[in-house]
């Protein structure tokens, strides 16, 4: 049994082997999922998000709930509300008549859950079709979270060729495990157990980054799924562009303040060759990634609320 093994690992990366050992692990053990999405004014995406839910492939998974958590004035919950007419035995709708932020909205699902795995999404992604399970599976006893592999939507201008790279740039870093950074929001699975022992400041920016320094803390291992796909719209001006960049540094910063800063392991020479290295292969989006933070001086006087967890809500993601 041990040389077959062996053998076995001579023949599959290790990312590979360690998603089947984790399979196995799993069988028998936890069965029901609740997926929970955060939701401000996502009229034009809520029903996209959803549906990509609902047709999930679970395999022997139970979905049992899909919670949102919503502070929309649009048209969201009218929308939502119609959906329920078909899944209603599916769907927790939670609505508040004001904008609390989205640390809030991620205690709401938590708190509120009945499964024993937890799914978050954001409401403007797009999950493939077996992004849930490949999440779900590889939880277990030792395993508190499972990040997702956010994929960037092909598309042209300066701002989304420079969202593309970095999104390249940043699961290169994830795949070769040269930082300890492995939760980056838009999809992660967590147990229900522990998730319910966190409770996130509601004036916090860096949820994912919090997340992942709690439950390290509390002894568990956060791991990253390159197969767990799921797809956003990149930033298409350069105002969402600078948004997102000026308030991921923030976030970090804010961080830091709490005390809860998590070792990144990532030095700035490593940094830098990686940058090369993607690069080489996306010279294009590079080129356009140096434009967007050339200009993001200027940019910075234009957007609003970058210290606060109300941010300023970009469009052309949505």
């Amino acid at each position: 049994m041990i040389n077959a093994l062996r053998v076995y690992s001579d023949s599959l990366c290790w990312a590979h082997l360690k998603n089947k050992i984790c399979c196995i692990l799993n069988k028998g053990s936890l069965k029901t999922v609740s997926v929970g999405i955060p939701s401000y004014n996502e009229g034009t995406n809520i029903v996209t998000i959803l549906e990509s839910v609902i047709n999930s492939k679970l395999d022997s998974v139970e979905l049992c709930e899909i919670i949102i958590s919503d502070d929309s004035t649009d048209e969201t919950p009218n929308i939502v509300k119609k959906f329920m007419e078909n899944n209603s035995e599916k769907i927790v709708f939670l609505h508040n008549d004001s904008r609390r932020g989205a640390a809030s909205a991620w205690n709401n699902i938590m708190q509120n859950a009945k499964g024993e795995i937890i799914v978050l999404y954001d409401a403007d992604v797009v999950p493939n079709p077996n992004c849930m399970s490949e999440l779900i599976k590889m939880i277990n006893n030792n395993i508190g979270i499972c990040a997702s592999n956010p994929r960037p939507i092909q598309n042209n201008g300066i701002p989304a060729k420079g969202t593309i790279f970095i999104s390249d740039w940043l699961a290169s870093i994830r795949k070769k495990q040269l930082s300890e950074y492995t939760v980056m929001g838009r999809g992660l699975s967590i147990r229900s157990d522990i998730a319910k022992k966190i409770t996130i400041p509601e004036n916090l920016i860096a949820i994912d980054l919090y997340i992942q320094s709690q439950v390290t803390n509390m002894g568990y291992e956060v791991v990253f799924n390159p197969n767990a796909i799921v797809m956003f719209k990149p930033a298409m001006t350069f105002v969402d562009f600078c948004s997102q960049v000026l308030r991921a540094i923030k976030g970090h910063d804010q961080i830091k303040k709490l005390g809860y800063e998590a070792k990144y392991g990532l030095t700035l020479k490593t940094s830098v060759i990686e940058f090369i290295h993607t690069a080489l292969r996306n010279p294009v989006g590079a080129i356009s990634a140096c434009i967007c933070y050339l200009v993001m001086p200027f940019y910075m006087l234009r957007i609003k609320n970058l210290d606060s967890a109300l941010w300023h809500t970009a469009q052309s993601t949505k």
